[in-house]
């Protein structure tokens, strides 16, 4: 099979969507991030060609915690099964390699073996699951503040030493990419104002745009301070049409979300590949 990976051109637009606007039953996002993507320079998007044919894409993103992202994979049907996804994977970890990067992560559906499968044959292996909880109705506002530079050493300590921490392998979510909790990234996110705490608890956050959705990146700590915190952070941004938190599953803050009415929307599994550089 005469397959190879170039970098991402605006002309495969229209030969690439007109098989993944049927992904996900039509309800596939790429068609709607494809132009942010191709321009973003946080990032690299290619896709695979066979006979001078794109059939597939992927991307990869570098983040702030000097990870790399990978995600977006998408091959033709009628192309699946051939080993195009792995040579995408192989393709990107090379050119992040050449960077200087060593840990790639990337997520994928509780329920979709398929691409665990797949995940497994570049060589990721499962470091994590996750649940998303969205609330029965808008939080409760209550007590809960945000967290001063000058906390930071506290607010780390607590963050780090609760079971949420060491059960998601110590990472937030930033929308669906996961970056791990450095001191660096942490300091960023304090003076960002994203780090909000409650008694023993601690909590990230995140707006999207025009406060079109709120998200609990990061919840950790004594369950008695961290379901109220999470209450009160998806009910600031009341125009917030989705609001989710990202609970680590076998963390016991989930048995009090879903006594405050919480419900689980959907679940992740985190995969990661570390390789050694130089």
């Amino acid at each position: 099979m005469d397959a190879r990976v170039r970098p991402a051109r605006a002309s495969d637009k229209a030969p690439l969507m007109s098989f993944i606007k049927d992904v996900w039953g039509g309800h596939d996002y790429i068609p709607q991030v494809w132009d942010e993507w191709l321009r973003d320079p946080r990032g690299m998007m290619f896709v695979v060609e066979v006979g001078g044919v794109p059939v597939g894409m992927n991307r990869m993103q570098f983040l702030e915690d000097g990870s790399a992202w990978f995600e977006g994979v998408r091959v033709h049907p009628d192309y699946r099964g051939r080993g195009l996804a792995s040579l995408l994977g192989e393709n990107s970890m090379r050119i992040a390699r050449e960077r200087g990067v060593g840990v790639f992560r990337l997520t994928s559906g509780s329920t979709n073996k398929v691409a665990h499968r797949q995940i497994a044959r570049i060589r990721f292996d499962e470091v994590s699951r996750f649940s998303v909880y969205e609330p029965g109705s808008p939080g409760v506002a209550r007590e809960a503040r945000r967290a001063g530079v000058d906390e930071l050493e506290k607010v780390s300590a607590d963050m780090t030493s609760s079971k949420e921490y060491r059960l998601g392998t110590g990472v937030f979510w930033d929308n669906y990419t996961a970056a791990s909790l450095t001191p660096k990234v942490m300091r960023k996110l304090v003076e960002e104002g994203a780090v909000w705490t409650r008694g023993g608890a601690v909590g990230v956050t995140r707006l999207g745009a025009g406060g079109s959705w709120e998200q609990v990146c990061f919840i950790g700590g004594p369950p008695a301070d961290a379901v109220p915190l999470a209450s009160f952070l998806v009910g600031r941004e009341k125009t917030a049409k989705e609001r989710w938190v990202f609970v680590p599953q076998g963390s016991p803050i989930i048995k009090g979300l879903r006594e405050n009415g919480f419900r689980r929307n959907f679940a992740m599994v985190l995969f990661e590949r570390r390789v050694a550089n130089g």
